[in-house]
């Protein structure tokens, strides 16, 4: 009798242990199909709104990039993937291209929502990583890089404040504040950095979606970030004609008098300061947060 006893006192131990471990499958369970919900919402508002997405959200899968067009099979299995969340019917009467692109676009929102199956997900990698930074921080670098010079030259009036007339200050705040607008906002903060950091981004694909020419970009990488080459015929006469401007500024200021030629590099040092901080302000965010910003990465059609 003590043998059995002491038996039947160890049965109720275990069966809060099981219990336990059975409440906790369970829910483990159901906080695995409540983590659903939120993609899956994201997923529908996403389809539903049908976003135009930038070729830089997809880190590699440029919708621009005609490589990427989807072929009939590709379009059947995405229109299969992405369900009854959408009406395919409403969207075959446009022609091939935009139908492709649309329904990459439902297939691809799905994807950065979580919410994607069957859809090949672009997964980065070291090399892609580093290429990313290389491009984004050297882009950085080309910009910052001219303030050590400028800035001095550009504070020789607080030196001697006298050097300038009432005038001239004015002429000094007035040019600093357009550059600032102009330049550093208008120009860098909305156009070109942006730009920059979805084409560095673009890099950081997966190894085996890398185009035919990766490792030239990655190498030069902050090039390619510019927009200099491998990019769409716009985007590649605005890039060139934006460095041949700004090297032709930069000797036609150097012939400039004291002080005028302070004047105006304070204005260029502001707008380089601004163009400098909003490439690393946007790739820490689309890095960090994995937010890129929403900019067209100016891929070229094949």
């Amino acid at each position: 009798l003590p043998k059995p006893k002491s038996h039947t006192s160890c049965s109720p131990s275990s069966a809060p242990s099981v219990a336990s471990a059975g409440r906790m499958t369970k829910l483990a369970n159901t906080l695995a199909l409540l983590a659903l919900v939120p993609s899956s919402l994201a997923s529908a508002y996403h389809v539903a709104g049908r976003p135009t997405l930038h070729s830089s959200a997809m880190h590699g899968a440029a919708l621009k990039h005609r490589s990427l067009a989807a072929k009939p099979a590709s379009v059947s299995m995405m229109a299969a993937t992405v369900g009854p969340a959408v009406d395919m019917a409403s969207i075959n009467g446009d022609d091939d291209l935009a139908t492709q692109e649309k329904t990459l676009a439902m297939a691809m929102s799905l994807e950065l929502s979580g919410g994607a199956t069957g859809v090949v997900s672009q997964k980065g990698s070291f090399v892609g990583a580093f290429a990313s930074a290389w491009g984004a921080l050297g882009v950085m670098y080309i910009l910052a890089s001219p303030i050590k010079r400028l800035l001095p030259i550009a504070l020789q009036p607080f030196a001697s404040p006298g050097d300038l007339s009432t005038l001239g200050w004015a002429c000094y705040a007035a040019w600093v504040v357009f550059m600032g607008y102009t330049e550093g906002y208008k120009a860098f903060q909305l156009k070109f950095c942006p730009m920059v950091v979805n084409r560095a981004m673009t890099l950081n694909c997966d190894p085996s979606a890398r185009p035919k020419g990766y490792w030239l970009h990655a190498l030069l990488a902050p090039f390619y970030s510019m927009g200099l080459f491998h990019a769409t015929k716009k985007r590649k006469i605005v890039s060139w004609a934006f460095i041949f401007g700004i090297g032709t500024i930069v000797a036609l200021v150097k012939r400039l008098p004291y002080p005028w030629r302070s004047v105006i590099d304070g204005g260029v040092v502001l707008g380089l300061s601004w163009g400098a901080t909003s490439v690393i302000a946007f790739y820490l965010r689309a890095v960090l947060f994995g937010k890129p910003p929403a900019a067209d990465a100016c891929m070229p059609g094949v």
